[in-house]
């Protein structure tokens, strides 16, 4: 069962249980929301399930006082809110197919009681149709040489929906964009001349990239780095210095269904600010089902 106010594309989707963490989540989507002039959609439902079964008494009081946290916050803002007597992690991803973005936390995963990373949110991660923000609970301590600087890796051209991303929310944040491009020499760069062509090769795909931001969004503050050691390393380090790494989210097929690459698992799980990810297809471009190869 779902009480639900009509909420038109393009909104920012967001869960809560009414915790601490949740409320965290909650701050971060209000402020996507507002950059981005469209209304914040707050749900409520089980973590593990339960179409069969009716919601906490407490979802209405829940709901009622996320509402409330964020009308004091920011006033002009639109929230609507509903209770979702289904499994939490379906009911993101059937929102994020006409959300402009949704939003889960890392512990308590948006807000959703008992997430815990590597489980609901993974399973969002895996499957959401639309740019997903993963937000820290608590960011780590750190010096932030550059706190408004949006990260993006990108592996190739088939990155570019990610780094379009990743400009459009520097652009709503104020902020520069620092592209990354890493990574590693493989089995059969053996010879010299095989890692000289390699590193050329590699070279040449940032640039690329780079070349196109930098054509279709001359006024971003835009830089970048080609850096020879392991994406999933390299982005974690980086974004130490980065309000947000944004990642193109090459999903792939196996037997379990859709599962993460490496580079995106071990971000979701290691890195030290918000992550997003952006599916896309094997060619390129922003894609439903978001299979491809193992980012």
């Amino acid at each position: 069962m779902s009480r639900r106010s009509e909420v038109p594309h393009g909104h920012v989707v967001v869960g809560t249980d009414g915790s601490r963490a949740a409320t965290h989540a909650l701050d971060q989507a209000a402020g996507e929301a507002d950059r981005r002039q469209v209304p914040l959609e707050i749900v409520h439902a089980w973590p593990w399930g339960g179409a069969y079964e009716p919601l906490d008494d407490d979802a209405p009081d829940i709901l009622a006082r996320a509402a409330q946290h964020v009308a004091n916050q920011d006033p002009g803002l639109r929230v609507t809110t509903a209770a979702v007597a289904d499994d939490a992690a379906e009911v993101l991803v059937s929102r994020s197919r006409t959300a402009a973005l949704t939003v889960v936390g890392t512990r308590g995963n948006g807000g959703f009681k008992g997430l815990l990373l590597g489980s609901v949110s993974l399973r969002v991660a895996a499957h959401c149709r639309g740019p997903l923000l993963v937000v820290r609970d608590e960011p780590a301590a750190r010096t932030i040489p550059s706190p408004h600087t949006v990260v993006v890796g990108v592996r190739s051209e088939e990155d570019e929906p990610a780094a379009a991303f990743a400009v459009a929310e520097a652009v709503r944040r104020n902020a520069r964009v620092s592209v990354v491009h890493a990574w590693a020499y493989g089995r059969n760069d053996r010879t010299h001349h095989d890692r000289e062509s390699r590193a050329r090769q590699e070279d040449t795909t940032a640039e690329l990239v780079v070349a196109r931001l930098h054509k279709e969004h001359p006024f971003v503050r835009l830089d970048s780095r080609s850096m020879r050691v392991a994406p999933a390393r390299a982005l974690i380090d980086v974004g130490t210095t980065g309000a947000v790494v944004v990642i193109a989210a090459h999903r792939r097929k196996s037997g379990l269904g859709l599962q993460l690459g490496p580079v995106t698992h071990a971000l979701l799980h290691h890195a030290s600010c918000d992550v997003a990810l952006v599916p896309v297809s094997r060619t390129g471009g922003r894609t439903a089902g978001g299979t491809g190869s193992a980012r």
